[in-house]
């Protein structure tokens, strides 16, 4: 009998934790389906047609923000081992799973680095940092190559970023899910461009399609005295319920609240221009291996160049 060729498993996804410095495997939530969508004919078709749009990631956030979902939280907390100890807990536990899922951390858990030279993390997250920035174009050493003009939407936006330095921050469900800002400055108003809502999931982004500069992105620039203009992006994903921004334009201070995704993993991503910062040697490295490097918001991750 004929039995089709199911796609070979994929290579377990690594990170560096800068913490510890130990190689972490990542446990991935519903991997099987994210699999599926991607390798399989009938997935394929079924998330051009419905799970990319826009409606359907907010119908589900909808879901997410509804008591129904709450049944979820223990079982999640448990597949992916979250420190519940470092969070804010309300009396008589999460409402929801977005609830859950946007939840806030304890006063002191994520120290900002004091030194007003230095970049800090804006996000728990996997990241990849890359300084060699061919005019507009990003060529990693792994997957598609990026275009400021694509990621930034127009040669005007991009050009001051022309041969600069890109961090790529990816937050999974296991994550803290709110977005903070790397320094202080003058943050502008965001403005949403457009796009579809492809999965983030490295296995996703390893298929080779646009991705981080296509799908439905935020972006504000900040303006700082010590690091100049800095390009600032939350990349909307699939089963994204929707990217809250819980600031107000005009003066911030590094670590600050920008604002949060409601449900699913999603990615911050900063731009900045070339000759501004020297970034730390570990996370350069890590990236030409090909390893993400996990690090916790507010730990400093680059120094003023001058």
């Amino acid at each position: 009998m004929f039995s089709p060729r199911r796609p070979p498993a994929p290579s377990p996804i690594q990170f560096v934790d800068r913490r510890s410095g130990k190689l972490v495997t990542e446990v991935v939530l519903g991997e099987a389906f994210v699999r599926y969508i991607y390798e399989r004919a009938l997935g394929r078709a079924l998330r051009r047609a419905v799970l990319t749009r826009p409606a359907f990631s907010k119908l589900y956030g909808h879901y997410q923000s509804s008591p129904l979902s709450r049944k979820a939280i223990e079982d999640t907390v448990r597949k992916l081992t979250i420190p519940m100890d470092e969070y804010e807990v309300p009396p008589g536990g999460f409402r929801h799973f977005n609830e859950f899922f946007t939840r806030r951390l304890r006063p002191g858990a994520r120290p900002i680095d004091p030194d007003p030279r230095r970049i800090v993390s804006p996000a728990d997250g996997r990241t990849f940092v890359y300084t060699d920035v061919h005019g507009d174009t990003l060529l990693p050493a792994k997957g598609r190559s990026l275009s400021l003009r694509a990621l930034l939407g127009s040669d005007e936006a991009a050009r001051p970023f022309r041969d600069g330095v890109v961090m790529i921050v990816r937050l999974c469900p296991a994550d803290y899910h709110r977005f903070h800002f790397p320094c202080s400055g003058e943050a502008g108003s965001h403005q949403t461009l457009s796009g579809p809502l492809e999965s983030v999931n490295p296995w996703a982004l390893a298929r080779g399609r646009p991705i981080l500069d296509t799908n439905q992105r935020d972006l504000t620039f900040l303006e700082s005295p010590v690091f100049g203009r800095v390009a600032y992006l939350e990349i909307g994903a699939m089963c994204v319920g929707s990217i809250v921004h819980t600031f107000r334009p005009g003066a911030v201070q590094a670590g600050d609240e920008k604002g949060m995704f409601q449900f699913g993993g999603s990615t911050v991503i900063l731009v900045f221009e070339p000759g501004r910062i020297q970034v730390d040697e570990d996370l350069v490295a890590n990236t030409r291996k090909g390893l993400e490097t996990f690090l916790r918001m507010g730990e400093g991750i680059a120094t003023a160049a001058s």
